[in-house]
């Protein structure tokens, strides 16, 4: 499992840096289009909106699975290390519960509600847009099932980046 867990990170990672990519080259294009050429590109404007939307989500997932994302520790600090853990393990099966509700089943509800709807400038499906919902809600569940089974849930150390 661990396996498909280093694919699973390599992969997101190289998607996030491909998305990241295009959408500075997009971005340095629709300047110069707007202020050098006098031709606003909003088909640009909607794709860098579009590839936005799947940077933020997928990043959220690789972060979540990194266990680098924002968490409050200053409480559970002051419990045991036992209780802890215990609190660690309740709030991956809350997230786990959270990802499949809103972020796949929501998620899928509003791709299917948004599969006849179009962009306006490029013609693109909304349904690609929304996408990144259930997509990433997926990443989310397989690194929280991963955490709970295999018991890869570390506390906060000190110096941590957390708050």
């Amino acid at each position: 499992m661990s396996k498909i867990k280093t694919y699973i990170d390599k992969g997101l990672l190289t998607l996030t840096g491909i998305l990241i990519t295009i959408m500075s080259v997009l971005s340095i294009w629709q300047v110069i289009a707007r202020y050098i050429l006098n031709t606003p590109s909003t088909a640009s404007e909607e794709i860098i909106r579009m590839l936005l939307i799947w940077f933020a989500l997928t990043s959220a997932a690789y972060v979540f699975g990194q266990q680098k994302h924002i968490a409050l520790v200053f409480i559970r600090e002051k419990l045991s290390p036992k209780a802890q853990l215990a609190l660690l393990r309740l709030s991956n099966f809350i997230l786990l519960i959270v990802a499949i509700v809103l972020m796949i089943w929501g998620g899928m509800q509003v791709v299917s509600l948004t599969l006849t709807q179009s962009a306006p400038s490029t013609g693109i499906s909304m349904a690609w847009m929304y996408g990144a919902l259930p997509i990433s809600g997926l990443f989310i569940v397989f690194y929280a099932i991963y955490n709970l089974v295999t018991g890869d849930i570390t506390p906060a150390e000190e110096g941590s980046e957390q708050l």
